[in-house]
């Protein structure tokens, strides 16, 4: 069957498997790191620093890139993306406090069921009735989560977990208006920028003077996702998505494994069901959207 296709797209499709294997576990280790550091530190301040972070590793690209411009040409749209954005990690790291993070990740992967939602309510655009199915049967896994018998699990934080995907969603919106005219760079260029100012003007009174090992919990934090940024762009780029897409499970598999080691947290079967359900209905909506926009051309 391998003979039936050029060697260059396995080889493409193995490169972006591994690269959005490494993303799922850049983001499983900072959730870790966010968790631990959630105990002295406020979630706030543990998101400037990662926002900060990633600022002072773009300005060399920035610097190297000759074509970069920093003008502004849609700036509801750039509201939209950093608004949500900034909104959707702040809730997400409040509820890594009170949640395994292996809950917290499964919770985030919902976000691409709210797109199709907000995109009819935005754009009034028709809804595939496969998307819809695939959506219900993705929220039917969030539920089958929250029937888990592990004490951390709180159906109050899962929603806190539920509104961040759903902000995520409104930011992604605004990522795909922004990228037909701004680079990539732009746009983390500026969300990590706002996000570098706003967050201790508005959360300054809540700041801890963090000690040199919590220093280096929210360094982690920043770096973390830093890679989990440069490495999922690189996963998503490539064509076959639908190839892609369905490894986001490794990510819960890393979180859970994490989850045992540090805190000897194990989930039930329940959590296993659900997740499994939350990843296929995923796979299904990429696939779907993949063969629309091949349609499309």
């Amino acid at each position: 069957m391998e003979d039936s296709y050029p060697k260059g797209i396995f080889q493409e499709c193995h490169t972006a498997i591994l690269f959005m294997i490494i993303s799922c576990l850049s983001i499983a280790v900072m959730g870790v790191f966010v968790k631990v550091a959630s105990v002295t530190i406020p979630p706030s301040e543990i998101l400037f620093f990662r926002f900060f972070i990633g600022l002072l590793f773009t300005l060399p690209l920035i610097f190297r890139d000759k074509s970069f411009s920093f003008r502004v040409t849609q700036p509801a749209y750039f509201a939209l993306r950093n608004i949500a954005g900034l909104l959707s990690m702040l809730l997400m790291f409040y509820s890594l406090k009170y949640l395994s993070v292996s809950t917290s990740v499964i919770l985030m992967n919902t976000s691409s069921f709210f797109v199709p939602l907000f995109i009819f309510l935005i754009f009034r655009e028709k809804t595939d009735p496969g998307v819809i199915f695939f959506t219900l049967s993705g929220f039917i896994g969030v539920y089958i989560v929250s029937l888990s018998p592990q004490k951390e699990i709180s159906v109050f934080y899962m929603l806190v977990g539920l509104s961040a995907a759903a902000l995520a969603a409104l930011a992604y919106i605004g990522i795909n208006q922004l990228s037909k005219h701004h680079s990539p760079l732009q746009i983390v260029f500026w969300f990590y920028l706002m996000c570098s100012i706003i967050l201790p003007v508005v959360s300054g009174y809540q700041w801890v003077v963090p000690s040199w090992q919590e220093l280096g919990l929210l360094v982690m934090v920043g770096l973390s996702g830093l890679i989990f940024q440069l490495f999922i762009a690189r996963a998503l780029k490539n064509k076959n998505i639908t190839v892609v897409t369905p490894f986001i499970f490794t990510g819960v598999i890393f979180a859970t494994v994490l989850d045992w080691l540090i805190w000897s947290d194990t989930p039930a079967p329940q959590f296993w069901l659900g997740a499994t359900v939350i990843i296929a209905s995923v796979s299904m909506l990429a696939l779907r959207k993949s063969k629309q926009t091949a349609g499309g051309n």
